[in-house]
């Protein structure tokens, strides 16, 4: 049996079909609670706010107007509600996350890919958990925009569409979380 596409699920769900959003909900949450971890730095509550994210898409999914935009409107809930979760209180350490680091340590100039010796490996390990702690200790707008588009390989357009801010602001944000990176990286390092 061939595996329906988003756009097909998507249209399904939006007519109410719970199976066709279970679907979705497979396909997206891995990406969600990897965004909203990278940001809060705690398993619990990612989890609490993943799952949080779905039920509002699932309420809300009728005012999704493209088919094409599910993924950044999902991802603009999820940081909606990490952000608010943030609010609250502040992010924990983040210790055991993988995604992101070696593109982060790359423009940093502080590329730990280089390290081919299997001996370094704990080394290597290392830097990465430094560059998570060095990521989750950044200013929540600089975070925001490392976590979706270093983590979540998302391009600036995606990013700016997500959190609702200009591209140029994107950049910029990128930049600066790029400096406080490499200046905070070089002091542990």
């Amino acid at each position: 049996m061939k595996e329906p596409d988003l756009t097909d699920l998507i249209t399904r769900s939006q007519k109410g079909d719970v199976s066709a959003f279970g679907r979705l909900y497979q396909i997206f949450r891995e990406s969600v609670f990897n965004v909203v971890y990278q940001m809060l730095g705690s398993v619990e509550d990612a989890d609490d706010i993943a799952q949080e994210t779905f039920v509002r898409a699932w309420e809300r999914l009728r005012q999704l107007t493209s088919p094409y935009a599910f993924r950044n409107w999902l991802l603009s809930i999820a940081v909606n509600l990490a952000r608010n979760s943030l609010r609250r209180r502040p992010p924990e350490m983040i210790t055991d996350a993988e995604d992101g680091t070696d593109e982060i340590l790359e423009h940093t100039g502080l590329n730990a890919k280089n390290q081919a010796d299997a001996s370094l490996e704990a080394e290597v390990r290392d830097v990465r958990r430094q560059v998570r702690r060095a990521v989750a200790r950044l200013p929540p707008a600089f975070r925001e925009v490392v976590v979706l588009h270093y983590f979540e390989d998302l391009d600036i357009t995606d990013v700016a569409q997500i959190l609702k801010i200009p591209p140029g602001t994107v950049k910029s944000r990128l930049a600066r979380a790029r400096r406080l990176l490499m200046r905070d990286l070089r002091m542990i390092l």
